[in-house]
């Protein structure tokens, strides 16, 4: 089997084009996870989020909870203003270490 070289213009030959090298960027570590007693807590590097951008993910959150299996759950056995009382504690909170 003949292997195919380059050549220039000239028919020099020439070297074998250079494969790009895997982009070796730094990573970033995920999350430290875990659930306890009073919720679902994580550990992460970075900037703490503003009080909108709390306020935003509190929503979303919320809107999961209220989308799942859970909050028929929650209306079944509650009641549904009980059940929205109890959805305004599912919050996203952030905590010093």
């Amino acid at each position: 089997m003949e292997v195919p070289f380059r050549a220039d213009p000239n028919g020099t030959p020439m070297a074998p084009p250079k494969r790009a090298r895997p982009n070796k960027s730094r990573s970033i570590p995920s999350p430290f996870q875990w659930m306890g007693e009073d919720g679902l807590h994580t550990i992460q590097p970075g900037i703490p989020p503003s009080p909108e951008q709390i306020e935003e993910v509190t929503a979303e959150y919320q809107k999961q909870i209220r989308n799942s299996p859970m909050w028929d759950t929650m209306v079944e056995q509650y009641g549904e203003e009980r059940a929205q009382e109890m959805l305004k504690e599912f919050r996203y909170e952030v905590r010093e270490l």
